[in-house]
């Protein structure tokens, strides 16, 4: 009797380590810095929000919806994302240090793509409004209104909206004819400028507000990783010798001298995104994380 129960949990004991060295060896980290990344990832067979920090990866949501685009607020102890867990696309808010959950839209319409604003009183998100048509919107967290954010945009539709730190600016992608565009908005002047050629989106915007990286496919038409000044000058590729590879969604670290970004060779298309860094001062690209999913949309914080 007792050699039967000690079988079993031999046998328990044996598929338990199996489990665990299938989850561990699923993915790779090569991250040791006294930071934190906040990304999506369909390791475990959907779109889920991730938390990598110094050679540790902890998993944030586990529900049956798709969870995707997670930007951490600029005192890092809270994260906004998107998630269809209740149908369509709504925007989400999580308290870091509780995990707890909180829905912030419920239009019938997809709301994605949110940001934070610099003294985090308002979440930038983008609503659809019709056919292939997105509109930026502004939401309110105490009071809860929204409002459009951007007054009388001259481009088709307005995108993935980032506040500089300095609250004065925004970079959004604008679209254009046959195409978007990285483009600036200037609260005070209500200005419109566009910064880079068509084929470019997707600005972030450095800490200390002088420079924005961001993506654009003109030299090799897959998409590289560009940096510019925040005047729309000194743009440079910072990927170019990455021909063979779509490098989208950079980030900067805290300190402004590195840019996390997602990529994802030619051959598979947009569907094998891997997490890599690059050294600002040195040009070097290096591996941070791998696994056998897509992992996108990199949000770097302390």
């Amino acid at each position: 009797m007792n050699s039967g129960v000690n079988m079993k949990k031999k046998i328990i004991l044996l598929l338990a380590m199996a489990f665990t060295a299938s989850v561990f060896f699923a993915s790779e980290i090569r991250f040791n810095e006294e930071s934190k990344i906040v990304f999506n990832s369909s390791m475990n067979g959907q779109d889920d929000i991730y938390l990598l920090s110094k050679n540790q990866l902890i998993r944030l949501t586990d529900d049956p919806g798709s969870d995707q685009y997670p930007v951490a607020n600029p005192t890092g102890d809270q994260i906004v994302f998107t998630s269809n867990r209740s149908g369509n696309y709504d925007i989400y808010l999580m308290n870091l240090q509780t995990r707890a959950v909180k829905q912030l839209t419920s239009d019938e319409r997809d709301e994605v793509s949110p940001s934070w604003s610099a003294d985090q009183r308002f979440v930038y998100y983008d609503l659809v409004v019709g056919s292939g048509r997105w509109r930026t919107m502004k939401l309110e967290l105490k009071s809860g209104e929204k409002t459009p954010l951007f007054v009388d945009p001259p481009f088709k539709s307005t995108i993935v909206a980032f506040q500089n730190h300095r609250g004065d600016e925004f970079f959004f992608t604008g679209k254009v004819f046959l195409g978007w565009r990285v483009a600036k908005y200037n609260l005070k002047s209500q200005k419109y400028t566009e910064m880079a050629t068509r084929g470019s989106c997707r600005p972030r915007i450095s800490p200390d507000s002088s420079r924005v990286a961001f993506v654009n496919d003109e030299d090799d038409g897959l998409g590289d990783v560009f940096l510019m000044n925040s005047d729309g000058g000194n743009q440079i590729n910072l990927t170019s010798q990455r021909s063979n590879y779509y490098d989208y969604y950079p980030c900067f670290s805290p300190d402004g001298s590195k840019i996390v970004f997602s990529s994802s060779p030619r051959e598979k298309k947009k569907t094998a995104y891997q997490l890599y860094v690059i050294d600002l001062p040195s040009g070097k690209i290096r591996l941070i994380f791998r696994s056998s999913g897509m992992n996108s949309y990199p949000c770097w914080f302390r």
